[in-house]
């Protein structure tokens, strides 16, 4: 260490000196395991929850045209259309990520836990209203890692045409390394095949599906990597069928 010492001359001047001597410094921690134990690593804090603290994980969720190959608006649908979203997260200082829809409901107001409401993705990542015969709701295949697209068929709480929806979604995101397990998959249900099936992966992950729970299938614990976000997107509006003209017509 360095030690400065200044001086004053009586022009106002200022000369500094300085001296070198070395002073000991010791830091003294609580230890939390035995005296008796081994020598012990430091634990450091992970880089996921660094990135997570300084808004360097982004997660979106946003409405797509058919195959989710562009943003659609305006968000008007035809009753048993279609509507299909992309799932994202993007993290630029992180390891390379999969993104996963773990749960969606559709509500009339933008508060997830409102009622009337419909849950239509559940029990960690299944695809729930595939079930209904016609429906078009599926996982499409992944063109990246870190982007999911899914779609469900719209529908009507009320019946009243034009009626106002927000979806709101649970997304999760886990090391490329470590995904596809009972708790971070994408299943939706194949009717030629009258099966659950994975966008990728093993589908017997998706057998959870039929049971009132997948949390139970696994032993794994990632809650010190836990990377989620819930997002909101709406409104959208549906349409009945007998009032759907095949193009929208905005007036200003």
């Amino acid at each position: 260490h360095l030690l400065s010492a200044v001086l004053h001359t009586s022009t106002g001047s200022v000369i500094i000196k300085g001296a070198t001597t070395i002073i000991p410094v010791e830091c003294h921690y609580k230890r939390k395991q035995k005296v008796t134990m081994g020598l012990l690593s430091p634990t450091w804090v992970p880089l996921t929850s660094t990135i997570n603290v300084f808004g360097l994980l982004r997660f979106s969720l946003r409405f797509m045209t058919d195959g989710c190959t562009s943003r659609r608006s305006p968000l008007v649908y035809q009753q048993g259309e279609a509507v299909f979203l992309e799932a994202s997260v993007d993290a630029p200082l992180h390891p390379p990520l999969t993104i996963y829809v773990d749960s969606c409901v559709a509500t009339l107001k933008p508060d997830p836990i409102s009622l009337p409401s419909y849950k239509f993705l559940t029990k960690h990542g299944c695809l729930v209203d595939s079930l209904l015969p016609g429906s078009p709701s599926k996982f499409l295949p992944r063109e990246q890692n870190n982007r999911l697209c899914f779609s469900v068929q719209a529908f009507q709480f009320n019946q009243k045409s034009g009626e106002q929806m927000f979806i709101s979604c649970h997304l999760k995101a886990t090391l490329t390394q470590n995904s596809h397990t009972h708790l971070d998959k994408a299943c939706f249900f194949h009717r030629p095949s009258f099966s659950w099936r994975a966008t990728e992966g093993d589908s017997s992950l998706c057998e959870c599906c039929d049971s009132v729970d997948c949390s139970g299938m696994t032993a794994e614990n990632r809650s010190e990597n836990k990377l989620d976000a819930y997002k909101t997107v709406g409104p959208l509006y549906t349409l009945k069928r007998s009032l759907w003209g095949g193009r929208l017509i905005v007036s200003h």
